[in-house]
């Protein structure tokens, strides 16, 4: 349920009470915290029609509130204003940047402008961005969006094309070469550098006919090329080929959209089969199920994307270009990264899943400890909150010849893992370290 007058508002006192009083003159609803345990309960509650959050909080709250907003269920699609100060960017692709002390009658506006722009909720409709310097080239390929039943993005230059794809992570990108500042090439570079966005197909179109750009996109990871000018017909069928042809073998998790079962294997084998270091994280969520029965799919579906967003930040943060993280369903995940990186990842995936993950419990739930629920049995059972078991395995330790052999390794980490109370990650050779 989505209440678009309502503002859940972060900040320091006198500020945000001045902020809500203009808003509910003007007939929205507002609510205002100072501290996290009330922030995130409103949030849970019911889906608002927009966060505002003061970015000079102390750092703490801050930042555990930015990460909470940025990726739980309720609040993904719903605009995030953030009040910066001396007018400074937004910290996030997306949110909304205002300088205080905020106007409520421009924060009103720029809430019901990203709302238009963006996404309301949850969209099964395909959704591709459409990038050129040309807006004639745009309303085009606009045009052949539509007229296959999807609905068209679009973006002028590069770095707006990034931004976009950050932001609404589109199902299919298509892509002009020649542009200003940041050209097509940096474009598809830059995206394919990151886990969650590697895999969303690109299709350039480009008036250059050199068979040495089209060969060069490709190798940076575009999945077809076309040459302008184009023909509607051919690029209508060539949209509409590949995303059938991705829809039906990327085996992407339909909950976090990262790639599923079979590209992990691929992955990994392909990897095995050339010789390179190699280390594989395999991390899950200790007593999920007992907070999915006591809060159900919906909340239970958000701790999930939850997770997977501390892995991608893990890998971001101190992984290589050529990381990868995959979901293998429910509350399992696959990190591929270098035995050099394995350690740093998943300690952060530790200490950023013990400080988020807990937010999603409801305050009395958080402050006890525990959750009463039935286990499998039936019988009412006390289940502490959620921890995270993390198995490391590395070529560093053992040579591999399969994947087989890695996912045995991990699965003998993992009963060692959770035999333990807490989150925990654990390394081929029982080397062991403790979350932060």
């Amino acid at each position: 349920m989505t209440a678009p007058g309502r503002f859940v508002i972060l900040g320091p006192s006198a500020e945000a009470e001045a902020l809500a009083e203009g808003l509910r003159a003007r007939g929205r609803e507002a609510e205002v915290h100072q501290g996290l345990d009330g922030f995130t309960a409103s949030l849970l509650r019911e889906r608002p029609g927009a966060v505002v959050l003061w970015w000079d909080l102390p750092a703490e709250v801050r930042d555990l509130a930015a990460q909470f907003v940025a990726h739980h269920y309720v609040c993904g699609e719903c605009p995030v204003i953030v009040v910066m100060p001396n007018g400074a960017d937004a910290p996030t692709p997306g949110w909304i940047p205002v300088e205080a002390p905020p106007d409520p009658a421009g924060v009103i506006a720029a809430a019901e402008q990203a709302r238009s722009q963006g996404r309301a909720g949850p969209q099964t409709i395909p959704r591709v961005l459409v990038v050129d310097d040309d807006q004639s080239v745009v309303l085009l390929g606009s045009h052949v969006v539509t007229s296959l039943g999807m609905i068209p993005l679009v973006a002028f230059d590069g770095r707006e094309a990034v931004e976009k794809v950050e932001r609404f992570h589109p199902d299919l990108i298509l892509l002009d070469i020649n542009m200003p500042d940041m050209d097509g090439f940096q474009v598809i570079e830059t995206l394919k550098a990151n886990p969650r966005t590697a895999l969303i197909p690109i299709i350039v179109f480009s008036a250059r006919t050199e068979d040495t750009d089209k060969v060069r996109a490709l190798k940076l990871g575009a999945d077809d090329y076309v040459t302008k000018p184009f023909s509607i017909p051919e690029l209508a069928a060539r949209v509409d080929r590949l995303l059938r042809r991705t829809q039906a073998g990327l085996s992407a998790s339909s909950t976090t959209g990262l790639p599923g079962s079979v590209t992990i294997e691929q992955v990994i084998g392909e990897r095995i089969g050339r010789g390179e270091p190699l280390a594989v994280l395999y991390a899950d969520a200790d007593h999920f199920k007992a907070f999915n029965d006591r809060y159900g799919f919906a909340r239970g579906d958000g701790v999930i994307r939850q997770i997977a967003d501390i892995l991608l930040e893990a890998v971001r943060d101190f992984g290589g270009p050529n990381d990868f993280v995959g979901h293998v369903g429910g509350d399992d995940f696959v990190v591929v990264t270098t035995p050099a990186a394995a350690d740093a990842i998943a300690q952060r995936i530790v200490e950023r899943f013990d400080r988020v993950i807990p937010l999603y419990y409801d305050p009395e739930d958080r402050a006890r400890g525990y959750i009463e629920t039935k286990d499998r049995r039936g019988r009412v059972t006390r289940f502490p909150l959620m921890s995270v078991s993390v198995a490391v395995v590395s070529t560093d330790v053992r040579p591999f010849s399969h994947v087989g052999e890695v996912a045995d390794v991990a699965a003998q980490l993992k009963r060692y893992a959770k035999s333990k109370a807490g989150s925990l990650w654990v390394k081929d050779q029982r080397t062991d370290g403790k979350g932060g």
